[in-house]
């Protein structure tokens, strides 16, 4: 009898001490977004510009443009923390810039060190880089524990990669377009430096695929030779499903970016169409912007700011 009195007790303790604790150390509120931008990179204009997208995503407003002489057929994007990465594809050339000051970005260098061929698309886990070769058809590997000095330590292909484009992270697992083989190939990064193929897809859905993004399990590739987006579960990232096709308002897309429920969609004929994807099987055309103002948009890239 005492045995038990003696366990009731404990456990009567054990749930006020956690609610003291609760009291004391209550947990912090998740950081709160108090910015969001959309970088567009034109590849022919040779910059980017910056819109404001986080009072209406749907209604991106232009805040600024950068160059500065650093930039040479601009493609791909990637963001970490306060460093943003711009793909030179011109130059075989990686511009590094301070984005510390989100619509006044500040070039702080740039990189290659022989390992970039027509460098395209770009992709971050942790403190890894990836730049993905389109005239090489490599990847090249990056260590940006220093973001500022980027150091090649390796690269990858085996036979994989037919005109690399744009790239893709969930977990551990990378998607990377091949818009000359009409694939995309699967590497598992569980070890970043040293990615294993496992696979690749098309399913006869894929014409010239270039961008791709992510939301959750759904992943989006653009086509860009027959102006349509496929859309796959990727509940098994490894074997991804193909669920359908969209269109609305594609124009030789290229590459994708998403915020939210929004999906932005370079188009290379001049725009950009945003799309609402609240069902992310079920994208609904909202309109186009940047007529008259890009010259070939090619990367996309959001920066959410957090205070």
């Amino acid at each position: 009898m005492k045995k038990k009195l003696k366990k009731i007790l404990k456990k009567k303790l054990r749930k006020k001490l956690k609610k003291i604790r609760k009291h004391l150390c209550p947990k912090p509120p998740p950081p709160s977004v108090i910015a969001q931008f959309l970088y567009v990179s034109n590849y022919s204009a040779n910059r980017v510009d910056i819109f404001d997208i986080f009072n209406n995503p749907t209604n991106p407003v232009r805040v600024g443009q950068f160059n500065g002489g650093n930039l040479h057929g601009a493609a791909g994007m990637a963001i970490t923390d306060t460093t943003l990465y711009v793909a030179n594809q011109s130059s075989n050339t990686v511009a590094i810039y301070d984005i510390t000051n989100p619509i006044a970005p500040v070039h702080v260098g740039q990189f290659n060190s022989g390992n970039l061929s027509g460098p395209t698309g770009i992709a971050i886990t942790g403190t890894t880089l990836y730049v993905s070769n389109q005239s090489s058809n490599t990847a090249a590997i990056y260590d940006i524990t220093n973001p500022r000095a980027p150091v090649h330590v390796g690269q990858f292909n085996s036979g994989n990669l037919h005109g690399p484009c744009a790239m893709a992270i969930t977990g551990t697992t990378l998607y990377i377009t091949n818009v000359v083989s009409d694939t995309v190939a699967i590497y598992n990064i569980t070890n970043p430096i040293a990615p294993v193929h496992v696979g690749q897809f098309n399913g006869a859905n894929l014409v010239g695929p270039d961008g791709v993004a992510i939301t959750g399990t759904t992943l989006y590739v653009a086509n860009q030779n027959n102006s349509t987006a496929a859309i796959y579960d990727i509940t098994n990232p490894n074997a991804p499903v193909h669920v359908r096709q969209f269109n609305g308002n594609l124009d030789t897309p290229a590459t994708m970016a998403i915020a939210g429920t929004t999906l932005y969609v370079a188009n290379e004929a001049g725009t950009v169409a945003i799309y609402d994807i609240t069902n992310p099987i079920n994208p609904v055309p909202v309109r186009v912007f940047g007529a008259g103002e890009f010259n070939l948009p090619y990367g996309l890239v959001v920066y959410t700011v957090f205070g």
